[in-house]
Formats: structure tokens, sequence, C-alpha cells
């Protein structure tokens, strides 16, 4: 592991060393239940709070907004699920290159017999707005990722929820992989849920949050729940150790947002110049103007994605993302933003994080580089592909 080069950070984090630190007593000295009235249950209680506090100041909701979940996906579940259950007379509505998780909640709706529209993007991951306008008028809730976990694209919230707000739509906000790393005000964005996961920002696996606007709460509720407990959203005692680490996470990222987005970013133009500089026929997929710079999606025409993958073995990166990059298929993703076959299936990406150095980026090129050149060397498609053919014509076959 010390010969490897970590550059997969879309699909999870390391733990701060801080955010362990600041866990580490609430699984020893204040282990109380946080609903017991003792002493131990009021310490707990408090770094329950605590944490809560920190995590609505990053995003700057209310602290009665945050409802602590076990990660992004129940987040979303319980969203999406809960709130069209009351407003069945309208679509559900989603983008073709949403996250498996937010998919399957499609798929789970369409089963029970909800309408679902698929929205389409443009070719750079953009929300396609003229297909938004024409639909929203049937759409009872829209679920929309911030910041696409395969190709980093960052999609305009602000006019989306404008929208939303004129023709009477709940939004949700898939923020998991924006969530910490670029400013995101509820308030000002007037959304209604906001799904995020902790480990993706240097705090522990196990641990996420649903935003859920005070006066959207009705939507998600359960009936006759105790409200003390997460407001009535959610059943079950609340881990406080990792609630803790959420909290504690949130509030580096706060500190560091900043810095570490613009060291990222100088990163990331680094990592793309160096290379297209030494190989030819490099595509970047995804905007070139909106996105968050720690996601690249590069793709190696001659090369198959996961042969590359392998090959330059040193650093650690996904042929996709991590819910999906066991298979061999073109991305869902790549394939809604009409990329042609060979370059999507030359696709590979690389995430950038705030452990990562200059020095890794350095092997991350020279790897990636020497991979491409042998690949290439015995490939019949980059054979084709300088001698002129159209690969078109070979993938549609």
């Amino acid at each position: 592991m010390q010969d490897k080069i970590y550059l997969d950070y879309a699909a999870t984090t390391p733990c701060d060393n801080r955010v362990i630190d600041a866990m580490i007593p609430y699984f020893s000295e204040n282990f109380g239940n946080p609903n017991s009235l003792h002493l131990y249950g009021e310490k707990a209680k408090g770094g329950e709070n605590r944490a809560r506090q920190q995590i609505a100041n990053l995003i700057n909701a209310d602290f009665d907004e945050v409802i602590f979940t076990s990660g992004a996906t129940e987040s979303s579940n319980i969203a999406i699920l809960r709130a069209m259950e009351h407003i069945k007379d309208r679509f559900f509505a989603t983008i073709k290159t949403e996250h498996k998780a937010t998919l399957t909640c499609a798929e789970t709706l369409r089963r029970g017999g909800v309408a679902v529209k698929y929205l389409d993007i443009n070719s750079d991951g953009l929300l396609n707005f003229e297909a938004l306008e024409t639909l929203l008028e049937n759409v009872g809730l829209l679920s929309i990722c911030l910041v696409n976990n395969e190709t980093g694209a960052l999609q305009d919230i602000k006019r989306i929820s404008e929208m939303c707000t004129k023709n009477d739509v709940l939004l949700h906000i898939d923020a998991t992989q924006g969530f910490g790393k670029i400013p995101i005000d509820v308030k000002f964005l007037d959304i209604d849920f906001l799904s995020a996961s902790a480990h993706k920002i240097y705090g522990p696996k196990g641990i996420g949050i649903l935003f859920c606007k005070k006066t959207k709460r009705k939507y998600i509720r359960i009936p006759n729940a105790n409200y003390d407990v997460e407001f009535g959203i959610r059943a079950g005692t609340i881990p406080v150790p990792l609630c803790v680490g959420f909290g504690a996470a949130a509030n580096i990222a706060q500190e560091s947002m900043e810095s570490d987005y613009n060291r990222i970013k100088n990163l990331r133009m680094y990592l793309i110049d160096s290379i297209k500089a030494q190989l030819e026929e490099i595509y970047i997929n995804g905007s070139g103007s909106s996105n968050y710079p720690g996601i690249i999606n590069l793709s190696f025409r001659g090369c198959e994605g996961e042969a590359l993958m392998m090959e330059a073995n040193r650093i650690a990166i996904s042929s996709g993302s991590a819910c999906t990059s066991n298979k061999l298929s073109i991305s869902h993703v790549l394939a809604a933003m009409n990329i042609r076959p060979d370059i999507a299936q030359s696709s590979l990406r690389i995430s950038i994080g705030r452990m990562t150095t200059k020095e890794d980026i350095d092997v991350a090129i020279e790897a990636l580089i020497n991979a491409t050149n042998k690949l290439r060397k015995m490939s019949p498609i980059w054979d084709m592909i300088k001698s002129g053919i159209d690969i078109d014509s070979v993938f549609k076959r």
C-alpha cells in the first residue's frame, strides 16, 4: 500500500486524524445513549448536538433541519420515496446521469405505478434546461446531483430551484460529491431536501445527513413517530461517535474549503496539461466551465479503460463510479452524454483530494503515459484510428 498513489477520492476518503481524535472519547468516556437523562446521556447528547450544529453551519441550515442517517443513499431514499407517497398524481423526474442510488429509487417508484421521467443532458453533462422547462408542469419531485460522481459536472442548482419554485415542484439535491468541497447555502439555493455522506469529506463511513426544509417535513415524517428521535423522520439510537466525526469533518471542511479547492484545481490543470502535452487523442469528458475540479474523467483513445487501470497499477483510480466500476459496459453517464463509444470505453476517473501532493500527480502522469503507450502498441483499435478507419462503425457492429 505504501507504493500506491491514491487518486480515488470520489469513491471515499481517508478519515482525517483530527476527526478520529474527536470521535475517540465517544467510544469510551462519553459512551452514553443520547436519549438517556443521566450524565452519560447528557454528554453524548452534547456531542450529537454540537455535530448537528457544525453540519448545519456548513450549509447555512437551521439546527433542526439536519437529520442524521446512515449515509447519502438512505437520505435519498427517505426524501424521494416518502415524498412521492404524497404526490402520486404527479411525475418523479431525474436526469439520465444520476447516481445509481437515485436511479434505483426511480425504478422502485416506476414499479409501484408512479410515472417517472428521465431528463436529457447536454454533451458536457449539464442539464438541458429546455427539456426541463417543458416537463416541470407535471412533476411533483425533481432529484438532481449537484456534482456528478463520474465527470464532476456541476449543475446550476439556483436556476433549477427557481424553475421548480415557479412550478410548485419539490427539489431534492444529491450533494454527495460537492458537500464540504464547494460552498452550499440551502437558504440561498432554496432547496427542499439534500443528501450527503461523511466519508466523502474525510469523516467516518456509516453516517450521513438529510437536510429537510422545515416546511417540507410533513412529506417525510413517519406517521405517529416520536418527534424527539430525529424529528420523527428516522427511528433508532443515534451513533454518536459517527455523528461527532461528521461534525468535526464538516467543521474542518468549512475552514479549509477555499484553500483545498484552489490547490486541487491547480493539481487538476497540471495533470491534464502534462498528459495532453505528451499524448495525442486525450479527451476530457464533462464540462470545462462548470465542474468540481477534484473529479477528472479522461479518455485515452485506443486503450480500454479497465486495461489501462490495471496496467497503471501503481495508482488507485477508477474506470467509472465505485458503484459500477466492476462492469465492463460503457458508463451510463457517458452514454447519456452521447460520448462516442470508443472514447467512452477508454475513460478513467481520477479524483484528487486533500492529501494529494504534486509528487503523487507526477507519479500518476508517468504511470498513465507509460501504460497508454504500451497498450496502444498492442491495440488493433489504435492501429485503425491511426489508419483513418471509422471507429464508430466498428463499435456499432
